[in-house]
């Protein structure tokens, strides 16, 4: 009699432990950003750590994207938040802007070119409809966070 609860007790536990969780991708988390590179035209180009401090996190769930931080240059402070859905086919990251801080509210589309090392989460923009990057783009590597 004690094998039979035994093996009713245990089997539903084997049953368990042997169903497959949905695998998580690799960019979903909490991400912290600890550098950017800004090219906005050959005269204008910010970096990070350098013309200006930013505290930013990125949270990546499996189809949105959001953002928010705060750029501080001397005395002037600047919020930085936004949305998108995304979509995500091998390096290739194209948000599609919900809302963005500063921005028209009109639907933008941004392509970029995205990895994933370890814990380092690296993307540069604006690629273009051939996913080729210009001479000088924009880069932010952001480390996780969760």
């Amino acid at each position: 009699m004690k094998k039979i609860v035994f093996l009713i007790l245990v089997i539903p536990l084997i049953i368990g432990s042997c169903t497959q969780q949905e695998v998580k991708s690799p960019i979903e988390g909490t991400w912290k950003l600890i550098y950017g590179n800004w090219y906005f035209s050959d005269t204008l180009n910010y970096q990070f750590p350098g013309n200006f401090t930013i505290d930013q996190i990125k949270f990546l769930s499996k189809e949105y994207v959001a953002w928010v931080g705060q750029y501080k240059q001397d005395t002037i402070v600047t919020d930085n938040y936004g949305a998108a859905t995304y979509t995500l086919e091998g390096d290739r990251f194209v948000e599609n802007i919900l809302y963005r801080s500063g921005y028209s509210p009109d639907a933008v589309k941004v392509r970029l070119l995205l990895e994933v090392r370890n814990d380092t989460l690296i993307q540069k923009w604006p690629a273009d409809e051939n996913w080729k990057l210009p001479e000088k783009y924009s880069t932010e590597k952001y480390i996780r966070v969760k």
